[in-house]
């Protein structure tokens, strides 16, 4: 989680070596907020990953969501 300047919130997914690889569009007013978000993004991002790993399995129709 990051604060901005204005005592909003955000949060940023870090690589492995520390570089940005997505962030939220839009700050939080809490980081109560900001939090969820990025658990609700981190769910969504770990959904994919196991679509696409079932697609590469030979899956004939992987769920795209």
């Amino acid at each position: 989680m990051s604060r901005t300047t204005t005592n909003r919130w955000g949060w940023s997914l870090l690589g492995l070596a520390g570089e940005t690889l997505a962030s939220s569009k839009r700050d939080f007013p809490t980081e109560v907020q900001a939090s969820a978000a990025a658990v609700a993004f981190s769910q969504l991002v770990g959904k994919a990953s196991k679509n696409i790993g079932s697609a590469a399995d030979g899956d004939p129709q992987p769920t795209l969501f």
